[in-house]
This record gives C-alpha cells, structure tokens and sequence, in this order.
C-alpha cells in the first residue's frame, strides 16, 4: 500500500464535524466516551438517517463507525485519515434505536494504524463490525 506524506493541521475542537458537532444542524449527534482503551459511543439514529422506511440507511452507520475510529485514535493524540475502511452489515437498525459503537487500537505501526469497531444494540446484538487502515497524518 502506498502511504501518502499528509500533513494537516491540530483540531483539537470542531463544533461543525459531521460525526459529533453541535453546531452542525446535520450531525449525527454522536456523544463519546472511553472505557479503558476503547472509544464508545452512543449514536441515537433519527428519520433524517433513514434508507428504508423505519430503517437507518447503511451510508449513515458506516459514517458513524468511522467517525467512532478517528474518535479512538484522536484520544491517543495521534492525527489520521482514513485510508481503508471494511464494514460487515449484519442487521438492519430501526430509525429510534440506540446504538453503542467500540471502537480499539488493533494495530500500529509507524506510519499506519489499524482498528476494530462493533456496533451494538442495547441487548447486545450485533449490527455491524468493522476494520479500519488509518494513515497517521503530520501535524505543524
């Protein structure tokens, strides 16, 4: 794989990020926590992340799953990008229902990252996991 030198500038807060921002009207919402050395999130889906009718649309879960990778790196104060993302649907989640997404450091080297992500419902259930190749970024 062919590694880009990028080089972006420290956020440390954006209040307009697609995954968590509050001053974003079409932000997922997403609020974030660590447990041990796993990012989790809460992601409560509304019908303006509909597909099917009552269902999330696979687009906004993908979006969600990512933001929750860059939010575990992010923690570590390592800057990236995502370079490869492979996301396993495994049931439809209903529009309504909340849903919790871990997110851990599988993997690192020194130019690359790679993660594990699971989405959950409250009971436990599965609805979609996920591996991610982050290119870690230079920051000024």
């Amino acid at each position: 794989m062919d590694i880009p030198q990028l080089t972006l500038a420290k956020v440390d807060k954006n209040p307009l990020c697609f995954g968590c921002g509050k001053d974003n009207p079409f932000s997922l919402k997403m609020k974030f926590y660590m447990e041990g050395d796993a990012a989790k999130a809460e992601f409560l889906p509304t019908e303006f992340h509909q597909g099917w009718p009552d269902y999330v649309h696979g687009g906004a879960l993908m979006a969600a799953i990512d933001e929750t990778i860059g939010w575990v790196v992010f923690q570590k104060r390592i800057y990236s990008v995502t370079a490869k993302i492979e996301v396993r649907l495994k049931s439809m989640a209903r529009i309504g229902e909340p849903l919790t997404i871990t997110s851990r450091i599988a993997k690192q080297t020194r130019r690359t990252l790679e993660v594990e992500v699971q989405m959950q419902r409250r009971d436990g259930s599965i609805v979609a996991e996920a591996s991610s190749v982050q290119y870690i970024v230079k920051t000024p």
